[in-house]
């Protein structure tokens, strides 16, 4: 009887969850393609939740176009906030209000968190 109502339970929580975790998925798969499609050719993107935010890392090529802009943080920043999605893209519509999409470079296996860009920080100073 035991086992049964664990079991009950379990799939209880996993049909409650089921919607959340695909609109996670969702978010990812859009994210990732709003990316590819305003990066540069050749540059990589890593998009994944982390700490109540959709984190994506992105990778400049090639490595001395990547060290040039580790180089200069100003443009960095400046690059990486212009691949901010805009405020009307669907992604906006799979992040909680009480979540970001935030974008971070990454050059030579090291991320730049203090580089990091807040989606929503940048589309409220507009």
């Amino acid at each position: 009887m035991m086992k049964r109502t664990i079991a009950i339970a379990c799939a209880a929580v996993a049909l409650h969850c089921a919607p959340a975790l695909a609109q996670q998925k969702e978010a990812v798969a859009a994210l990732t393609a709003e990316l590819k499609a305003h990066t540069p050719s050749g540059w990589e993107v890593r998009v994944r939740w982390r700490d109540g935010a959709l984190l994506a890392s992105i990778t400049p090529w090639p490595y001395q176009e990547a060290f040039d802009l580790w180089y200069d943080g100003a443009k960095l920043v400046e690059k990486i906030r212009a691949l901010c999605p805009d405020r009307r893209d669907e992604v906006w519509a799979l992040v909680g209000p009480d979540e970001d999409i935030v974008l971070e470079p990454t050059v030579g296996g090291k991320s730049a968190v203090e580089a990091r860009v807040s989606c929503r920080r940048a589309a409220d100073a507009l």
